[in-house]
């Protein structure tokens, strides 16, 4: 038996079928959740989440099956981001917000690293790290990473580039 399509649960969703978002939630949280994660600090980032899944609720009836629900949802939280980035800046994930939400740094090694990553992530310019996070958290394509940010797909691909140049120049020693 094969899984609805994310536009079936939309349309269910949108005809008073709770159930449906509850499977919606489920397939697609985690990404989201990453993505403010990366794009902010741990409490902004359960701000944010949370605000894109009600803005989600609240356009349920507006949204159009096209094949294309994880595109308009991280539509959404690229949104949610955007004014988030408008409030005053927070720096990089902590070692204890990164413990107290469950993720497994155990390592010395990996810590630093990671603490390294997140630095570098969070010191790219804005457009950067959005077209970064959309494309390695979201898992979006260029063409959808482009109509999300209202770019050329040259656009996207030239801000990727630059984003991973930035990142393997910083990690250099460390991986």
């Amino acid at each position: 038996m094969t899984e609805p399509s994310d536009d079936y649960l939309m349309g269910r969703f949108a005809a008073g079928d709770y159930a449906a978002f509850e499977i919606l939630y489920g397939r697609h949280k985690d990404a989201v959740y990453r993505y403010f994660l990366r794009g902010t600090h741990a409490a902004s980032a359960a701000d944010g989440h949370q605000e894109a899944w009600a803005r989600v609720v609240a356009n349920s009836g507006r949204y159009r099956a096209q094949g294309r629900f994880r595109a308009w949802l991280f539509k959404i939280a690229h949104n949610v981001l955007m004014d988030q980035f408008r409030q005053p800046r927070h720096g990089p994930v902590s070692e204890d917000e990164a413990v107290a939400n469950g993720s497994p740094l155990q390592d010395v090694e990996y810590l630093e690293a990671a603490e390294r990553l997140d630095a570098l992530i969070a010191a790219l310019p804005v457009a950067q790290r959005e077209a970064l996070l959309l494309h390695k958290e979201a898992g979006l394509t260029v063409r959808e990473i482009a109509s999300v940010a209202g770019i050329t797909e040259e656009g996207v691909k030239s801000r990727l580039r630059y984003a991973m140049e930035k990142l393997r120049k910083g990690m250099r020693g460390y991986v």
